[in-house]
């Protein structure tokens, strides 16, 4: 995990997870002639770092949005003579964007090199074979003294939907309800954290899936990032794999599988809680594909076209973003339901709900067991 240092005389550091995906951290690279006596002024470039992207969220027409890249990956870069290094690195900022890269004393040249990741727990390659991340350089600007605002950097529009996976990915570290570590889960500690990797080549259509057992990366192909449920939905594969301790439940009967059709009791299991996820995540009750295509998981016995039971992953994740409302029997999140899965494994949502949530002191009647009929399942 990588660690990045507050700018301050006391030059604490702080863990790169946790408090640094909160606030902008930079790590300065101290030549060894610099001594503590020394203040020499600072060379700073500063400014916003910004994405256009295509909305899948807002519908099939898929308006272009601009937002600004939160707690992504920068570098200084300059020279006083002679071949540039890196002078310094931080996360730009979790609410704005904003970076403020600096270094001591004067530059001869400067810029600052961005990259498709955040510290060490998320990042974008450009294929399984080839690890590398995205880059790109903003303005370079010569003799450098003091602050010099370079305004709104934009990620070019080759490379912006591998800074909307980056920036999308906050959304469930935001929300992944681990108290105890800067980690994706509580099974982790600072300094020991997995990093989920994307792989996107916007020259390659196929994708879609978590490489589960091969490389355990997410592939996406080219336009995918345009909708955050399915990178969330994605992720959320790779998030239960990390809740149970790098295990996974058996699936079968999942080639094909639908929202609201019947596959298996795995399946629907696994499918239903990565929906839930996405959808979680972002607040909402449906999948939106990358198209700009919804689906709403509004149902009940009713519903046209809806098969029945725990094998419709439709019906499961409705469930479970059921249990985790605001005015569930959850206590108003799914904090319970990821403590839950750090210390229990769930081969299906039936053991879930029937062995494992009374296990953790979770209610299975109810209210709980309403929602359950409401999705037509009854166990």
């Amino acid at each position: 995990m990588q660690l990045l240092r507050r700018p301050s005389s006391s030059g604490s550091r702080l863990r790169a997870l946790g408090a640094a995906l909160a606030t902008t951290l930079v790590t300065v690279l101290v030549p060894a002639t610099a001594t503590a006596t020394a203040a020499p002024a600072s060379a700073c470039l500063t400014g916003t770092l910004a994405y256009d992207h295509l909305d899948a969220e807002a519908g099939t027409a898929k308006p272009l949005r601009t937002q600004v890249a939160r707690n992504a990956n920068w570098e200084l870069w300059g020279r006083t003579s002679g071949a540039t290094t890196r002078l310094a690195s931080g996360i730009t900022g979790a609410s704005d964007g904003r970076f403020s890269a600096c270094a001591n004393g004067s530059l001869t040249e400067a810029y600052v090199r961005f990259r498709s990741s955040s510290t060490a727990t998320w990042r974008v390659i450009k294929a399984a074979d080839n690890t590398a991340e995205y880059t790109f350089d903003s303005p370079h600007r010569t003799n450098v003294s003091g602050t010099v605002n370079l305004g709104t950097v934009k990620v070019p529009a080759s490379l912006q939907r591998a800074w909307k996976v980056v920036d999308t990915l906050n959304l469930l570290y935001w929300k992944r309800a681990n108290p105890v570590s800067g980690c994706w889960t509580a099974r982790q500690a600072d300094g020991r954290c997995d990093e989920i990797t994307f792989v996107w080549d916007p020259q390659v259509a196929d994708g879609g899936y978590w490489d589960y057992g091969g490389t355990n990366y997410v592939f996406l192909g080219a336009t995918m990032p345009d909708s955050k449920h399915l990178v969330l939905h994605e992720a959320g594969h790779w998030l239960q794999w990390q809740l149970y301790g790098h295990g996974f439940p058996v699936v079968t009967g999942c080639n094909p599988h639908y929202i609201e059709r019947s596959s298996s009791t795995s399946c629907a299991w696994t499918e239903g809680f990565a929906d839930a996820v996405a959808a979680y995540a972002l607040g909402d009750y449906r999948y939106v594909f990358d198209s700009g295509a919804s689906y709403s998981f509004v149902n009940d016995a009713s519903t046209p076209g809806w098969d029945r039971g725990d094998t419709v992953q439709g019906r499961v994740g409705s469930s479970l973003l059921d249990l985790w409302a605001s005015n569930g029997p959850d206590g108003g999140n799914w904090d319970r339901t990821i403590a839950l899965m750090t210390r229990r494994f769930s081969q299906d949502f039936r053991e879930y709900f029937t062995v494992d949530r009374p296990a953790d002191g979770l209610s299975t009647s109810g209210v709980a067991k309403q929602i359950l009929a409401g999705h037509t399942i009854a166990y």
